[in-house]
């Protein structure tokens, strides 16, 4: 592939989208974390980005991204409540984070855990989400 044309090995005048990771629990890795605000509520939450490596794929899922599928696990709000300090504890010790007063989010970047995999029609199309984080 040279300059300004994309030549692909196959038409894509009917190309339908690959089935989406099967449901089920799988085995993540974080692999980015950052603040962000809701457009909708205006408050901050953590976008934690998380990795399933494809050799966690089940043996029939052929159509998956051999790099992995990243997913987004936006639950996890900013406010200064009891509720998510109780909500990021359990996320801390499900993946075995530091726990304490302060988080850095850059420390959750490595941290491993287990995510419970479902699906959610998105323009049309049935994706994968990350429902909840799974006990170790």
């Amino acid at each position: 592939m040279s300059g300004s044309i994309l030549t692909f090995s196959q038409d894509i005048t009917n190309a339908e989208a690959p089935p989406p990771l099967p449901v089920g629990p799988y085995h993540a890795e974080i692999i980015g974390a950052q603040r962000r605000t809701s457009a909708t509520s205006g408050k901050d939450y953590a976008q934690i980005m998380m990795r399933i490596n494809a050799e966690y794929y089940p043996a029939d899922y052929t159509d998956g991204d051999p790099d992995g599928t990243v997913l987004s696990y936006n639950r996890m709000q900013m406010e200064d409540n009891g509720a998510n300090r109780h909500r990021w504890r359990l996320f801390l010790e499900k993946c075995g984070g530091p726990l304490g007063r302060s988080i850095d989010l850059n420390a959750l970047i490595g941290l491993t855990c287990m995510v419970d995999i479902g699906h959610q029609e998105y323009e049309g199309e049935q994706r994968p989400t990350i429902l909840r984080i799974l006990a170790p």
